[in-house]
């Protein structure tokens, strides 16, 4: 019987060492200008004034991806992290962070101190200073990628789709991170919004 039970155990004592061939899942969410073909670990693109997502998923434990445009560039890159990327193909910088839910889901108030803070770290981020992984604020300039959330369940909102108006918790009862992106050209154009926003406050 002894016997027996080693030659059970053994097989399992193999399986936590090789972690039984731990599923290795990498997510790149890809937003381009112009069209976007894939096909195995190649990405092309056929750059337009057009914007386009695509969401793909990769298993390899070690990912090296190509990315080719009929514009002439090209790079490589290697991913060895599980996690949600975003591999920027267009032709702006994209700029972006976690959105702010009050803990019923919704987005919570902004006072003007607030949006004195939002402004200045807006302007900030626009010129890369204020990224930090850290604090989920993002700077991804073109065709480059960028390893966002290690969490499998985090939305990421791009820069042509609205924000949610609320998000529902997962199984787990956790509020999902939400990460909604702008493109600089965009965030250019709300900044006098914001300051005007920021007036009006201030006079209440």
């Amino acid at each position: 019987m002894k016997n027996i039970s080693q030659l059970v155990l053994l097989p399992l004592a193999v399986c936590f060492v090789v972690g039984c061939g731990a599923k290795q899942t990498k997510k790149v969410i890809v937003m381009a200008s112009g069209s976007i073909s894939a096909s195995g670990n190649t990405i092309e693109l056929d750059p337009s004034l057009t914007h386009n997502e695509k969401e793909l998923i990769f298993e390899d434990a070690k990912l090296n991806l190509s990315v080719k445009s009929k514009g002439g560039e090209s790079k490589n890159f290697e991913l060895t992290d599980n996690g949600i990327y975003v591999l920027n193909l267009q032709t702006d910088t994209l700029i972006g962070g976690l959105v702010n839910y009050g803990s019923v889901g919704v987005p919570g108030s902004i006072t003007a101190e607030q949006l004195d803070h939002i402004i200045d770290s807006t302007e900030q981020l626009m010129t890369g200073a204020g990224a930090s992984d850290a604090k989920s604020t993002f700077f991804i300039p073109p065709f480059t990628i960028k390893k966002l959330s290690s969490k499998d369940n985090a939305r990421v909102i791009g820069s042509f789709k609205g924000i949610p108006y609320k998000v529902d918790v997962d199984e787990t009862g956790k509020t999902p991170d939400v990460i909604k992106f702008f493109s600089n050209k965009q965030k250019r154009e709300t900044l006098k919004d914001l300051m005007e926003q920021r007036a009006k406050l201030k006079k209440v």
